[in-house]
């Protein structure tokens, strides 16, 4: 160990865990996977062993306990994210919790406030921020390529998940919003730069108990609007996602706009590209513009593990969190009555 290194734990054996966040900090040259810890200790040995972590424990307190653990990932259950973190914070552990940061904007509220009352940063884990095709894009924007934002369109779906998975349980806090749709909220909300101030939604609620789809319009303060949709009905082994930025002169296209699917079920890292078309009438012509291929669960964890060493505090804390939590809220709540909801 050494002070240009921060010493991760990893709270839970989840999947995401194993496939992006654990190889993602090893490719990182900030940081290390010193333990893990699940309720079964042979899981967690078994996890230590595949991916060589030194210590392995049968519960998250003893993780928590370790002295040597700066900074813990939360990959639990969405309903575990508050007590979780708020623990964590506490033994003084700096926290990227997997996204959604909570249940509701009220847990995520307790949680942020903990984490501040304890000096610990928290940042819920929104890997697609840190693609470098989104810091290209938002340069295009700023430069005026495509003139001001008038729309986005955002997508987000996948085949059915299996009926005993955590994100079919109400109690869980599952369901397609939750899993899926919180990536076109949150990617708007980044390239908008403000904050929603109103908010329209329909679900469709399955036999789970859970949505099954949720489409929503979400209106900014200088007159931007998303438009999303997010659902479970695509066929078998099937994944769709997209975002297309709208402007007064053209549009930016990022065709894989949120999640790395490949590096998540193949392990392999792919190129992508922005595809940026001028509406102008007589010339009108589409751009594609090469993004190199990257880890963009290794790049966040790098960028973390550099505020934790510096001391310092983080663009998106735990507060970005909460305000993504209100809006999520707000959808469910139109969703549920049937009418916009007016966030101030």
């Amino acid at each position: 160990m050494n002070d240009q290194t921060v010493q991760w734990g990893i709270i839970g054996c989840a999947r995401i865990a194993a496939t992006a966040m654990i190889p993602g900090i090893k490719g990182t040259a900030n940081g290390e996977v010193r333990a893990i810890a699940s309720r079964e200790l042979e899981k967690a040995k078994a996890y230590a062993g595949k991916f060589d972590i030194p210590r392995a424990y049968g519960s998250y307190e003893a993780l928590l306990d370790d002295p040597e653990i700066q900074a813990v990932y939360l990959p639990l259950p969405n309903s575990l994210h508050k007590e979780w973190t708020i623990k964590a914070a506490k033994k003084g552990k700096h926290v990227l919790c997997e996204k959604p940061i909570a249940c509701c904007a009220a847990h995520a509220q307790e949680m942020s406030e903990a984490c501040r009352e304890n000096g610990v940063l928290l940042m819920e884990a929104f890997a697609q921020r840190f693609h470098p095709q989104y810091q290209k894009a938002q340069a295009l924007i700023n430069k005026g390529r495509i003139g001001r934002i008038l729309r986005i369109t955002a997508a987000m779906s996948r085949s059915p998940h299996p009926a005993d998975d955590i994100r079919m349980s109400p109690n869980l806090c599952g369901g397609a919003l939750m899993d899926l749709g919180c990536y076109c909220i949150n990617t708007a909300r980044h390239l908008v730069g403000a904050e929603p101030v109103s908010v329209f939604a329909t679900q469709e609620i399955g036999p789970s108990g859970v949505d099954e789809r949720t489409t929503g319009t979400l209106c900014f303060p200088g007159g931007e609007i998303l438009q999303f949709d997010t659902h479970l009905y695509l066929a078998d082994k099937h994944f769709e996602q997209g975002c297309t930025v709208y402007g007064e002169k053209g549009n930016i296209f990022i065709p894989q706009a949120f999640s790395q699917v490949e590096i998540l079920r193949f392990g392999r890292m792919v190129e992508t590209a922005l595809f940026v078309t001028d509406h102008r009438i007589g010339s009108h012509q589409t751009e594609t513009i090469p993004i190199e291929a990257v880890h963009q669960w290794q790049l966040q964890l790098e960028f973390f593990a550099d505020k934790v060493l510096a001391a310092r505090s983080i663009e998106t804390p735990g507060e970005n969190g909460v305000a993504n939590m209100r809006v999520i809220d707000a959808v469910v709540q139109s969703a549920q009555t049937g009418v916009p909801v007016e966030l101030s």
